[in-house]
């Protein structure tokens, strides 16, 4: 990561060449990123990878902006809101400094610029949290074929995205074939793909019609307009299908796992933070099918909707918090 690489995401074009011009002149050699929406800025702090992002603060109350937080703690990226007035409140406390406890800052539009360059220059240097060598596909081994015929359904909404982080980077590169079902925006799917992939030791890859299970491989479906499901063939194949939504989503967690049902003992499944009940319904076909199920704990849950009613349904056997999500997976994929 370049640490003269900065963004600004705002709508507010007079400021960002305001901001971007005295930044430019402050730190010679520094290259300044604009962006005027969440995509953009997405692809943006992907390519770039800023060591630090000054944030509208009317973007932070979006639901994709959890794609961007998730992206930013990825690459240690500090970020920080910029409100329009002083006193107003901010959507989404920022955290910039991350693990290290110093605190929330947040500034105005009408701040002078040279307090941004402060609050950079105070950000940037703070201890930063202990990177290891980026998980690439050149440096993950192969996985075995054959084993264990357990494969691991996860389905998650609200809080998800960060969630996902959290279980992932705990599988091993020869986990059982995972499948995922997020609620996201519809440009968000890639960036999910990518973000994942990036910190799971296994591969990650969008879900695609008709690809075969494999172990240390994770097919996600987010974004997209088709459900994923199972064949009912050997081998066992992905099936995406186009259709009206389910449960209220395309792709749908309860599409996923109603498709699973035939396998029920070869399978475990568990429900993420998320609102809604997406998932549930499913989840309880599976439990009566033979199938291990699981729901995140209301305390680690950004949103305690679809893991509380697959609990109080009688779909989940245990509630798991967060931290130990992975290990409980491996460990039921194994018995």
């Amino acid at each position: 990561m370049s640490s003269k690489n900065l963004l600004i995401i705002t709508t507010d074009r007079n400021f960002a060449m305001s901001l971007k011009s005295y930044m430019e002149q402050t730190y010679p050699g520094m290259k300044v990123y604009l962006a005027n929406n969440l995509m953009m800025a997405y692809n943006q702090a992907e390519a770039a990878q800023p060591v630090f992002a000054f944030v509208e603060d009317g973007f932070t109350k979006l639901p994709e902006f959890e794609m961007m937080m998730a992206l930013f703690s990825a690459m240690d990226t500090r970020w920080v809101s910029v409100m329009d007035t002083f006193g107003a409140t901010p959507a989404r406390k920022s955290s910039p400094l991350l693990d290290v406890g110093a605190g929330i800052f947040e500034l105005t539009k009408a701040d002078h610029p040279s307090q941004f360059a402060q609050h950079f220059d105070m950000m940037v240097k703070a201890p930063r949290r202990g990177r290891g060598a980026a998980v690439g596909s050149a440096a993950r081994p192969a996985a075995a074929a054959g084993g264990s015929k357990k494969m691991i359904l996860i389905g998650s909404s609200t809080g998800g995205v960060e969630a996902l982080r959290n279980v992932l980077v705990g599988f091993p590169f020869d986990c059982p074939p995972t499948l995922i079902v997020q609620h996201t925006g519809k440009n968000f799917g890639s960036g999910l793909v990518s973000l994942l992939d990036r910190i799971c030791p296994a591969r990650v890859r969008a879900a695609e019609d008709g690809l075969t299970l494999e172990p240390g491989y994770v097919y996600v479906a987010a974004g997209q307009r088709r459900h994923m499901g199972l064949s009912n063939r050997a081998p066992r194949r992905l099936r995406m299908k186009e259709g009206p939504d389910i449960s209220g989503h395309t792709p749908s967690v309860d599409a996923l796992f109603t498709s699973a049902v035939p396998y029920g003992k070869d399978v475990v499944a568990t429900i993420l933070t998320g609102m809604g009940q997406d998932g549930a319904r499913g989840l309880l076909e599976l439990r009566k099918a033979g199938a291990k199920t699981f729901a995140q704990d209301e305390k680690s849950s950004v949103v305690y909707g679809m893991p509380r009613v697959a609990w109080e349904m009688g779909a989940a056997q245990q509630q798991v918090p967060l931290a130990h999500m992975a290990s409980t997976l491996l460990q039921a994929s194994k018995a």
